[in-house]
C-alpha cells in the first residue's frame, strides 16, 4: 500500500496552524519529517498523528515544548529498544509520558524550592557571621582601648611617683 504524503501547506490547513509553527515544532522537538528531492517537507499520516498529539499535550495538558520534547525522546527510546520500525504514537503512550514528565517537573519544582530555602539559610548564616564579626571587632576595640588607658595610667603613675621622689 502506497503511503500518502502531505505538503506543509496542506498540513497547515488540516491542523489550523501556520507553516512557521510547523517548522518551529519540527526544529524544537527534533521531529524527523521526510523531505523530497527539493527539500520540501513531506508529512505522513503518522506525522499528522504525532503533531495532533503534540498539540493536545500543549493545549489540553498545558505542557511546554521542553516537556513535550522529553516525552517524545523517551517514547522514541522505548520504541527503538523494542524494534527499529517506525510506530504511530497512541494517546495512552503520551498520557503515560505526560505523567512522567509532570512528575519530573514537580520534582524539579521541589528541588528548586529546597534550593531557595537553603540559599535563605545560607544568607542567614552569613548575616549572623557578619554580626558576630562586627561584635568581636567592637569588643577588640574596647579591649584595646582599656589596655591603652591602663598603660597610659601606669605611665602617668610612674612619672608621678618619680616626680614625688625628687
Amino acid at each position: 500500500m502506497k503511503e500518502i504524503y502531505y505538503k506543509i501547506g496542506e498540513v497547515s490547513e488540516m491542523l489550523n496552524l501556520e507553516p512557521y509553527t510547523l517548522r518551529y515544532l519540527e526544529s524544537s522537538l527534533k521531529l524527523k519529517i521526510k523531505r523530497d528531492e527539493r527539500g520540501e517537507r513531506l508529512y505522513t499520516d503518522s506525522d499528522l498523528d504525532t503533531l495532533r498529539l503534540i498539540l493536545q499535550l500543549k493545549n489540553e495538558k498545558g505542557l511546554n515544548t521542553t516537556a513535550i520534547k522529553l516525552a517524545l525522546e523517551n517514547l522514541n527510546e522505548a520504541n527503538n529498544n523494542e524494534n527499529n520500525t517506525p510506530q504511530v504514537y497512541n494517546a495512552a503512550d503520551f498520557v503515560e509520558i505526560v505523567n512522567v514528565a509532570r512528575n519530573i517537573m514537580q520534582q524539579n519544582d521541589e528541588i528548586l524550592a529546597q534550593n531557595k530555602v537553603m540559599q535563605q539559610k545560607l544568607q542567614a548564616l552569613k548575616d549572623a557571621q557578619q554580626k558576630m564579626d562586627n561584635e568581636n571587632s567592637a569588643r577588640w576595640d574596647e579591649l584595646l582601648g582599656v589596655l591603652r588607658a591602663e598603660t597610659a595610667e601606669k605611665k602617668s603613675n610612674w612619672l608621678a611617683k618619680l616626680m614625688r621622689n625628687k
